[in-house]
């Protein structure tokens, strides 16, 4: 969870005094803000809680977008896809008597808190959301709920046959290209003069005992030691590829220093095989099954319930920026 900072130029309250509606008269819209927006069997979203999270997505934008009306019914849809789609799991969830015991939950709110360093932080981060304590455990709850959905849903995904592995390798061979590699140290210097001498010194030391020494670069304190670099990849390496292993390159200037790299290894560009590859096709599988069998399952869940939405609530919802 990462906190939410208004940006300048919009000043949003997140309240239904920042939501305005359609009605003036204060009496109206205290009974309007219960009333339902969308219905999902017996799951209700109020239009307070609508408006509320109309407004928390809308907090980070710049007072331009906040007031496009694509912006704003780009909002409204995505809270409104995923009310229903949480409902239709939660429901699905009691229907198959998947719960979240007190342990559980516990548990993920412990892991979840010690990411921050202090509980001062942990709530300041909550209120800059504008959502309290109880209201983020329900959330996660909610969420350890879905994950034993997805879990269940997916009981029935069997592990992929040499015949798929075999046939996605051969339908996509350009994903298992590899470009050519090389294996690189490097020492960085702030001065050209001290980096001509650090090259010289190369005759009698080794780049790792002198980057562990001189460079000014996060990896001098390991020996230099960049690693691979794919070609193309890091514009500033893209010299090195011309180097001959084990002899340093010319020294070139960045905007780190004045680098002298060696070229310990290279790997010329290559496809992986079908045994190299397995692991990662084994999860695209996976990935693809799991995404198909979940759309599959969502609408049979739409076409047995009761989902309805109230339009006129939901334009009446509208955004002040000051």
């Amino acid at each position: 969870m990462s906190p939410m900072a208004a940006r300048i130029g919009l000043n949003l309250i997140l309240s239904l005094a920042a939501v305005l509606l359609t009605s003036c008269h204060s009496k109206s819209n205290s009974q309007k803000t219960q009333q339902p927006v969308v219905k999902v069997n017996s799951r209700v979203l109020t239009l307070k809680d609508f408006s509320n999270q109309v407004g928390r997505k809308l907090k980070d934008l710049d007072s331009l977008s906040a007031k496009s009306e694509e912006t704003v019914l780009f909002v409204k849809e995505e809270i409104i896809r995923s009310f229903i789609t949480r409902s239709l799991i939660l429901d699905f969830a009691e229907s198959k008597k998947l719960t979240v015991t007190s342990n559980e939950l516990d548990n993920e709110v412990k892991e979840l808190r010690s990411s921050y360093p202090d509980d001062v932080t942990f709530r300041k981060t909550l209120a800059e959301e504008s959502i309290s304590f109880s209201e983020w455990q329900e959330q996660l709850k909610a969420r350890l709920i879905e994950k034993k959905v997805f879990a269940h849903i997916n009981e029935k995904i069997k592990t992929p046959t040499a015949e798929e592995l075999n046939r996605y390798y051969t339908q996509n061979k350009d994903q298992f290209k590899t470009k050519e590699r090389v294996y690189i140290r490097q020492i960085v210097v702030e001065e050209l003069s001290k980096a001509e001498h650090l090259k010289s010194e190369l005759k009698k030391q080794s780049l790792d005992k002198l980057a562990s020494k001189y460079s000014i670069s996060p990896e001098g304190k390991s020996g230099g030691l960049v690693g691979w670099i794919s070609k193309g990849d890091v514009d500033l390496f893209d010299p090195v590829f011309s180097y001959k292993v084990g002899a340093p390159g010319p020294v070139f200037k960045s905007a780190f220093g004045y680098h002298i790299v060696l070229v310990e290894r290279r790997s010329p560009p290559s496809v992986q095989s079908l045994e190299e590859a397995k692991p990662r096709i084994i999860r695209q599988i996976l990935s693809l099954k799991e995404q198909a069998l979940f759309t599959e399952w969502l609408d049979a869940q739409l076409r047995s319930s009761r989902v309805s939405r109230d339009n006129n609530l939901i334009n009446a919802v509208r955004v002040d920026t000051k």
